[in-house]
């Protein structure tokens, strides 16, 4: 599947330009027999599989303007990455970037805004100006896989910096039907209430998803003690897509770390 990945990657821009950095989650990788092909950087931590730790140490590693932090588990199309720079030369203002899920032909726009997960922003393929990281700092490590796109979407929209889905930028995800079992989720829920005192919205239908591993459960926690509860939560970004849709954006980085009253306070 990665190599799959790489090939698309070849064919769909132009090679002189590309620099690919792997970062290989397998620690046997030098003895399995296999090898990625010479022009491709592979780097393997001695350390544990952490999502965003990996691509930290790929950004740091890296030398272009533009970064693609990318799953393994995708398709890239050709012309993807023009159209993506279509936009941003032609918005300097925007400086992350989604390419679509699925091919949109002779679309009215070619680009919309916005910080929605899995709608505008796609976690398994993000374009990002290297610049950006000089205003964010490196991703959050805390986050080892779970809820990770969610926490830079709001890292953006903290620091007033615009994201933008490009309709004609088309990478496929070969993404994995969803495991989602109510009968496990259930027992996870269960072990979870007895191990930790849990707000008791949690047992509501709606959250059973939280509880599709204990990873999943954790990093859900992590994220909302960041940034706070579900409720909390979205009251903020109501407030904070109003101070960017009126250009108050910067008031963000005061408005979004603010502690309100939130229901979920637990700490790991």
């Amino acid at each position: 599947m990665t190599l799959e990945a790489i090939e698309s990657l070849q064919k769909s821009v132009a090679t002189e330009n590309l620099e690919i950095i792997l970062v290989e989650s397998n620690p046997d990788y030098l003895h399995s027999g296999f090898a990625y092909p010479s022009e491709v950087r592979v780097i393997i931590p001695n350390e544990s599989f952490n999502f965003h730790r990996f691509l930290n140490i790929g950004i740091e590693q890296s030398c272009g303007n533009y970064l693609a932090l990318c799953n393994n588990d995708v398709l890239f199309h050709p012309d993807w990455f023009d159209a993506i720079l279509k936009v941003a030369q032609a918005h300097p203002e925007i400086v992350s970037f989604s390419p679509s899920g699925k091919w949109i032909e002779q679309p009215e726009r070619t680009y919309e805004l916005g910080y929605k997960v899995m709608q505008q922003l796609k976690g398994w393929c993000i374009v990002v100006k290297k610049e950006v990281f000089k205003t964010t700092g490196l991703l959050d490590e805390t986050f080892r896989f779970f809820y990770a796109d969610n926490d830079y979407a709001m890292t953006l929209k903290y620091h007033n910096l615009k994201h933008a889905l490009v309709y004609g930028s088309y990478v496929e995800h070969l993404e994995k039907k969803s495991t989602f079992s109510r009968e496990t989720n259930m027992r996870v829920r269960e072990n979870m209430f007895q191990k930790y005192s849990l707000p008791d919205y949690l047992m509501q239908e709606q959250y059973l998803y939280v509880f599709g591993s204990e990873s999943n459960f954790e990093d859900f926690l992590k994220f909302h003690n960041k940034w706070g509860s579900p409720k909390v939560l979205y009251r903020k970004n109501k407030v904070a897509d109003w101070f960017i849709q009126y250009r108050l954006g910067f008031l963000n980085r005061l408005f979004l770390k603010l502690k309100f009253k939130s229901a979920l306070t637990l700490a790991l």
